[in-house]
């Protein structure tokens, strides 16, 4: 589950239907990943007022921003848009920055096992002071 996926899931009742499903679809030996952004970061501070231009494939480019509409506990809401020459079109989400301490605790309600937990993608420690991500790797016990 790559992509910060796992932020979507916005309350722990999401959260763990989603861990109980991806146990029970786990062969024996199986693992699964899934990654978060570290909560320690000022996520919303780095996004407010994004301003960047995308290149788009046929040539031509647009204009992304992101504005941040709102943030609550563990929640942050924004808006991205999207500038073309004639229509930009937007669209609001919100993510939620759980803590690794509360993504293991979930982890561990499931049934899983947590075996690994990263910091980066290249296998780099988790450093709550530093790292950007929570990469978590468990399985099933047994």
């Amino acid at each position: 589950m790559t992509g910060h996926v796992f932020q979507v899931l916005l309350t722990d009742a999401e959260a763990l239907a989603v861990l109980d499903n991806m146990r029970g679809h786990l062969k024996k030996r199986g693992r699964v990943a899934l990654e978060t952004r570290n909560p320690s970061v000022d996520w919303a501070g780095e996004w407010a007022g994004r301003r960047r231009g995308v290149r788009m494939p046929l040539g031509g480019q647009l204009i992304e921003t992101l504005d941040i509409l709102g943030r609550a506990g563990e929640l942050i809401s924004f808006r991205t848009s999207y500038c073309f020459p004639h229509v930009t079109p937007t669209t609001n989400s919100t993510l939620r920055f759980p803590s690794r301490q509360h993504v293991e605790a979930s982890i561990d309600r499931s049934g899983l096992v947590v075996r690994h937990v990263l910091g980066d993608w290249d296998g780099g420690p988790f450093d709550a002071a530093r790292s950007r991500e929570v990469i978590l790797i468990a399985d099933i016990d047994g």
